[in-house]
């Protein structure tokens, strides 16, 4: 008892300087992330460098290393051990760390400055996807892709070396790569336990993947009358896809409210949230604003933000309402907690719970009002065909990070075209798409948490609707949810956290019969 009692106060006199710390940081982050320039940039770079400067204490470091974590419960054993390691990073490669965030803030500053250009016109990344959903030009097509792959281009070859440098920090800490070190030591993810992962959703998907694809590529080669697809082909709604008819009535329609009546039908009020100034939302494209959909949980339980760019149709109702779960999960966190729980149970959790919600209008009655009947129908029967496409686009994505960072030299563009063609039966040229990927820069080896959140969401909605019903037409849901999930922050392990929740093991049934 006494060897507990000595970490919980060593850990709570360090939260006292880290905690503020933390919250300084995120909101530089923020600032930077809505509105990059060169004093935005520097001041969220100062912030950052006097949260890790609180790691470069010997006399704590020293102290925690006495502890002996085997007379320590599990769950305040692997806070030693996550705080030892940070530690190590900054007092023994510290320098190291900071060349990496400082490569990082500066690709992240090239990026997020670019003005994609279409004959010599300034767009944005909405207008660029809207042109790829809706325009029959082939001509028109093609410039828009080249104006979003411009951004790739720009920033590829300091991302190719971003990762060489990344790969020798791991080095450092006894690891091959970076990609190995980010999911053990970060994300707390075993490389088999991953990798079985993978091959069994694949497996229990890849011929419903096969058949999908297969049909799509017809289609869009009978439409545009060609032999082969470019790049540039895809993204176009057809006819025979429900989401175009569902995006020509929101055209006409506030996403912003359909997304806050939605919550307030689970008992969330949006609007107070922001009057008292928890939630703050910067939702449309601007110059100098990140191009990506973001949330930005300062401050658990007190300040949550979200930066977006949307516009009206169904991808943003999917992006919006995946924010605002994130922000209902930190803001639903208990702000009675130690500050190292004040956080949610892992990253692939608070991703279940967003990317459950973006489902939600395929799942449930949100657009009731707005879509007729036929329509909604067949929109929400190809939620079955948006899982399957998830499964092969992530398993791109993923597969391509890991190839990158096990194979530094490989050029990136040729493996992304290698990538493309194993998962998603696509044989194009190769191009720096990759590189407007955001995780690939912000958060490495992040993507393997929406793959494993992709299964925890099924199973954590089945056992929702089955205790409340539609939880869109519950106003009891946010407490129940709140109760069983956000209070708890992250005293729970992810995987107890779904057992407890949902009274199974973590798998993938839900999600194969979901498919």
């Amino acid at each position: 008892m006494n060897e507990l009692n000595n970490f919980i106060k060593i850990r709570e006199d360090f939260s006292k300087e880290l905690e503020p710390a933390a919250i300084n940081s995120e909101k530089k982050c923020w600032e930077f992330f809505i509105n990059s320039n060169t004093e935005t940039q520097q001041a969220y770079e100062q912030a950052e460098d006097k949260f890790y400067s609180l790691y470069k204490d010997e006399k704590i470091y020293n102290k925690l290393k006495e502890i002996d974590k085997n007379k320590l419960p599990a769950h305040e054993a692997k806070q030693l051990k996550d705080l030892l390691k940070v530690f190590d990073e900054e007092l023994n490669t510290g320098e190291a760390k900071k060349a990496l965030r400082k490569k990082e803030s500066d690709i992240g500053q090239k990026y997020n400055t670019y003005v994609p250009k279409i004959d010599g016109r300034e767009v944005t990344k909405v207008d660029i996807t809207k042109i790829l959903q809706t325009e029959t030009d082939v001509d028109i097509r093609k410039k828009a892709y080249e104006a979003k792959v411009k951004g790739g281009d720009l920033i590829a070859n300091d991302l190719a070396e971003l990762v060489k440098m990344r790969n020798e920090y791991a080095k450092t800490k006894g690891y091959d790569n970076y990609f190995d070190y980010m999911i053990k030591e970060e994300y707390d993810v075993e490389p088999e336990f991953l990798n079985k992962l993978i091959n069994d959703v694949y497996s229990a998907s890849q011929s419903k993947i096969k058949v999908l694809q297969s049909k799509r590529h017809k289609e869009l080669k009978e439409f545009f009358g060609v032999k082969d697809l470019k790049a540039y082909h895809y993204g176009l709604l057809l006819d025979s896809d429900p989401e175009k008819g569902v995006n020509e009535i929101l055209i006409n329609n506030n996403i912003e409210n359909i997304c806050k009546k939605t919550y307030s039908g689970m008992g969330y009020d949006i609007d107070k949230l922001q009057e008292e100034g928890k939630l703050i939302l910067d939702l449309y494209p601007r110059k100098g604003k990140n191009t990506h959909g973001f949330c930005f949980g300062v401050e658990a339980g007190k300040d949550s933000r979200i930066l977006a760019n949307l516009m009206n149709n169904a991808q943003s109702i999917d992006t919006l309402n995946h924010e605002l779960g994130h922000c209902m999960y930190d803001l639903g966190i208990s702000t009675t907690l130690p500050f190292l729980d004040k956080a949610p149970s892992s990253s692939a959790v608070t991703e279940a719970i967003a990317m459950m919600m973006g489902d939600i209008m395929k799942k449930e009655n949100i657009l009731k009002e707005i879509v007729p009947e036929e329509l909604l129908k067949k929109f929400k029967e190809s939620l079955k065909d948006d899982e399957a496409n998830f499964v092969s686009r992530s398993l791109e994505i993923i597969d391509f990070e890991y190839e990158l960072y096990k194979n530094p030299d490989k050029n990136p563009a040729e493996l992304w075209a290698q990538m493309r063609g194993k998962y998603l039966n696509r044989f194009e040229e190769p191009d720096n798409e990759w590189a407007t990927i955001p995780h690939y820069l912000t958060h490495p080896g992040y993507y393997q948490n929406y793959f494993r959140a992709t299964l925890m969401k099924a199973q954590i909605y089945n056992h929702l609707h089955e205790v409340l019903g539609n939880i869109t037409e519950n106003p009891k849901t946010a407490e129940y949810m709140n109760k069983n999930i956000f209070s708890l922050g992250a005293t729970v392990d992810e995987y107890e956290l779904i057992k407890q929740l949902t009274g199974k093991e973590f798998g993938i049934e839900d999600f194969a019969k979901g498919l």
